[in-house]
């Protein structure tokens, strides 16, 4: 009777431990891109479809017909900390692709993220499938304008310097290879900020320095005006900078900001 007791109880040990058993983990090995391919496991490829860092959104696309996911969390890579639920959802009018969607606070838009998926196989094997989420690019923007001809008086209205020279020092970390950076907005004024060019990319990280004498003796500007936008497949950041023109002894920064949308 002893003996057949331990045996019992072996079994239910066992049966105990298997009922739970860790699901097996698949890695998302390509870094923090905006397509991720599996090797195994009931998820294919994840893909990064955000439009805007507040609202993260991946397309799931099972390996197999009946592989489904469940449900996610999001956690920041570096420190393990929670950041938010995700909910998963049927895309729509995409019968077998899922969707995990998640609001990100404002203090994590720029920290690299993991999305961690609970999903099952046809044949009821569980996997958490990992998915590396860049944070938003970061943009270190330092620009010095000084005079470089003669202020223009006019009556009754601004004046403001025909000539000025910009010394444009930009710091980039796109903290993804496919990032992208352009110039959205200068007012006609041309400083070709990224090496010479308006736009550069893709790139993850670079630094571009830029000195530009600007003629403004026909326009007549009274500001300086530029912003810049850089983007990856999980947001965008824009930086503004603005420079009054209209001082005869200086030209100083009237406005700047820093948005990541």
């Amino acid at each position: 009777m002893k003996k057949f007791s331990i045996i019992a109880t072996f079994i239910a040990i066992s049966i105990s431990n298997n009922s739970f058993a860790l699901p097996a983990q698949a890695f998302d090995i390509d870094g923090f891109e905006r397509v991720t391919e599996y090797n195994e496991g009931p998820i294919a490829t994840a893909v990064i479809t955000s439009e805007f860092a507040h609202d993260l959104n991946v397309y799931l696309h099972p390996r197999n017909e009946g592989d489904y996911c469940s449900y996610a969390n999001v956690y920041a890579h570096s420190t393990g900390e929670h950041i938010s639920h995700a909910d998963i959802s049927n895309v729509p009018a995409q019968v077998a692709i899922q969707q995990a969607s998640a609001q990100i606070p404002e203090q994590y838009l720029t920290e690299n993220k993991k999305l961690r998926v609970s999903c099952t196989t046809s044949k009821g094997e569980d996997y958490d499938v990992l998915v590396n989420i860049p944070g938003a690019p970061i943009i270190e923007w330092q620009v010095d304008v000084e005079p470089k001809g003669y202020f223009v008086h006019r009556p009754n209205t601004y004046g403001y310097h025909s000539a000025y020279k910009v010394n444009s020092h930009l710091r980039i970390n796109n903290q993804s290879n496919d990032g992208r950076c352009t110039t959205l907005s200068n007012r006609g004024v041309e400083l070709n900020l990224f090496h010479n060019e308006g736009r550069f990319g893709p790139f993850h990280s670079d630094v571009f320095l830029a000195h530009t004498t600007v003629d403004n003796s026909q326009a007549g500007q009274p500001v300086l005006y530029q912003m810049i936008e850089c983007e990856n497949a999980a947001g965008k950041t824009l930086a503004v900078k603005v420079f009054s023109l209209t001082n005869p002894n200086e030209i100083y920064l009237i406005e700047e900001d820093l948005i990541t949308k």
